[in-house]
C-alpha cells in the first residue's frame, strides 16, 4: 500500500513537471507580449486566442505526455497495484482537461483531442511498466 501511494505521489510530480514543460514549450513558440504576464484566466484566454496551431498542439500534447510519464512512473513504483496507480494519474488528467476547457475558451478541437489522450496513454504506461519474462 505504501508503494502504491508513493508511486501515485511520484507520478503526480512527474505529470506536473511534464505539464509545466509543455506550457513552457508553448510559450517559447508563441511568447507573451513584452511586459505582460499571465496573471488571470482572461490573460490565458487572450493568449490562446492569438496562439498558432503549433503552440496549441504543445498544450494538447502536454496532457498526453503528462499522463504517459506520470502513469509510467506511478506504475513502475507501485508494483502490487500498477493499473490502479496508472489510472490514478490518467483519470485526474482527464478531469483537468475538462476543467481547463470550462475555465478558458479554447478552439473546439483542443479539449476533444486532449480528453482522448490521458486514459489510453496511462493504460499504455501501465503495460510498459510490467516486466517482461526472460526467454
Amino acid at each position: 500500500m505504501v508503494r502504491t501511494m508513493l508511486g501515485i505521489a511520484l507520478g503526480a510530480i512527474a505529470a506536473t513537471a511534464a505539464l509545466a514543460g509543455s506550457g513552457h514549450a508553448a510559450l517559447a513558440l508563441h511568447p507573451l507580449p513584452a511586459g505582460n504576464a499571465m496573471r488571470s484566466l482572461r490573460d490565458a484566454a487572450a493568449w490562446l486566442e492569438n496562439a498558432p496551431a503549433g503552440a496549441m498542439a504543445c498544450v494538447v500534447a502536454g496532457f498526453g505526455l503528462a499522463a504517459l510519464l506520470g502513469a509510467g512512473c506511478a506504475a513502475f513504483v507501485a508494483r502490487p497495484h500498477r493499473g490502479g496507480a496508472a489510472l490514478a494519474i490518467g483519470a485526474p488528467m482527464t478531469v483537468l482537461v475538462i476543467v481547463a476547457a470550462a475555465l478558458v475558451p479554447q478552439p473546439d478541437w483542443m479539449p476533444v483531442v486532449a480528453m482522448l489522450l490521458p486514459i489510453p496513454l496511462a493504460l499504455c504506461a501501465w503495460r510498459l511498466a510490467i516486466p517482461r519474462a526472460e526467454l
